[in-house]
């Protein structure tokens, strides 16, 4: 793009105060429940919500820079608008880092096999090198997201300097932007084998260990895939509200959102895939050690009506409507149905943690769930507003940018 064509200001219009300060509010209520919780008599019960909450949200930001870094390995144009949202919410990636050293010091409430350790299983099974291992995957994924959204970030940035300041790219400054994409073209592929790995250390310790009898090889897989599925609903959802409140009509077209929504759709077929290969094997073995945990899921008082309030809203729901091609270009339904399938997806992180920690009467979520859990929403809105706020909006030095946002007329006839 040379100086000489239109030089719109990419940089993000005003975010309301009011959005700031509401996301602070929820913050800092979230923050004086959690720790009004965990010095009372529900200790339990926030260390509980807490680890939902943190396995929801940071499986969330690294799902959506995972979408970056698909888009780079596949020489993807059509989602390049759609890069600097996804980029956003990658953004509350150093603060959940931060959050997952707190688990330590609630270990003892969490972890079953703190107090009560396993033989067996002790050399895997205990805190220090659970910390130790999950602390170093945390770190590792962290810097490398963070890396791609880096070299992301500076190339716009430059770019847009020359655009407001009106001058023409030089040789030294093209050299520079290439290698910044060729930077995000090396990360990419390393980005997506690490975010296996690492969210599949995540699932086996941080959400199978609280039942330490059960094991299921396939769960890290079908938490990572879960976590891009969430992601993607998060970038449905904050993509569509950024349409009028941060100006992106002109560059978000429908045939973007049409395009996403088929990628919601194939992440729901394949999440309730995995979810089926697992409950199929665990049927077909019958072994008293796997069918408890699903038994006492599905079939037991309180907890099943929540599992097929999950069915319906994370599977269900979502697998109907967006058969029609229409809705996923609608706003308003695709809000409300990205809606759905985030707290879908919130009370399925529950109901994979809550009952292997959870002994008493009745379904644990009443206020101080959910204050913790609108804490941690507004850690996460803050974060990108914090980042949008800093960056420019689109990512204009991205070679395949221009290219996503021609018009598609054809595209965008109903």
């Amino acid at each position: 793009m040379s100086a000489g064509e239109n030089r719109r200001d990419f940089t993000s219009p005003p975010i309301p105060r009011a959005w700031t300060a509401i996301l602070a509010l929820l913050a800092l209520v979230g923050l004086i429940a959690f720790f009004l919780g965990i010095s009372g008599a529900q200790s339990q019960r926030a260390w509980q919500a807490y680890l939902i909450n943190f396995v929801y949200w940071t499986g969330l930001s690294f799902g959506a820079v995972l979408f970056v870094a698909v888009l780079n390995m596949a020489n993807a144009q059509w989602g390049r608008p759609l890069k600097r949202m996804a980029e956003a919410l990658g953004a509350f990636l150093p603060v959940s880092f931060l959050l997952f050293w707190i688990l330590y010091l609630g270990k003892e409430e969490i972890f079953p096999w703190v107090r009560q350790p396993l033989p067996e299983k002790q050399f895997w099974l205990n805190s220090g090198f659970m910390f130790a291992r999950n602390g170093v995957g945390l770190f590792l994924l962290t810097a490398l997201s963070l890396a791609l959204i880096y070299y992301s970030v500076k190339g716009d940035r430059e770019m847009t300097g020359r655009l407001i300041a009106g001058r023409e790219e030089t040789p030294t400054e093209e050299s520079q932007a290439r290698d910044y994409w060729r930077a995000q073209r090396v990360l990419s592929p390393i980005i997506g084998i690490v975010y296996a790995f690492v969210l599949s250390l995540l699932a086996f310790d941080l959400i199978m260990s609280l039942d330490p009898h059960w094991y299921s090889t396939l769960f890290g897989a079908y938490y990572f895939m879960s976590c891009f599925y969430i992601a993607l609903a998060a970038l449905y959802f904050l993509s569509l509200i950024s349409l009028k409140a941060l100006g992106l009509r002109e560059t978000i077209h429908p045939h973007h959102l049409h395009d996403l929504g088929k990628l919601v759709f194939a992440f729901c077929i394949f999440t309730g895939y995995l979810f089926y290969v697992q409950f199929l094997v665990i049927w077909y073995g019958n072994l008293p050690e796997e069918t408890r945990y699903v038994i006492l899921r599905v079939k037991l008082t309180p907890w099943e009506p929540v599992a097929w309030t999950v069915l319906a809203m994370i599977f269900a729901i979502p697998l109907v409507l967006l058969l029609s091609r229409k809705i996923k270009m609608k706003p308003l339904p695709m809000i409300i149905l990205s809606g759905i399938i985030l707290a879908g997806m919130w009370l399925e992180r529950f109901i994979l943690v809550a009952p292997s920690i959870w002994k008493g009467q009745g379904i644990p979520i009443g206020l101080l769930e959910v204050l913790i859990t609108a804490g941690f929403f507004g850690i996460m809105g803050l974060s990108i507003i914090i980042f949008l706020k800093r960056v420019p909006l689109l990512p204009i030095s991205d070679p395949l940018f221009q290219k996503s946002v021609e018009p598609h007329e054809e595209k965008e006839k109903p």
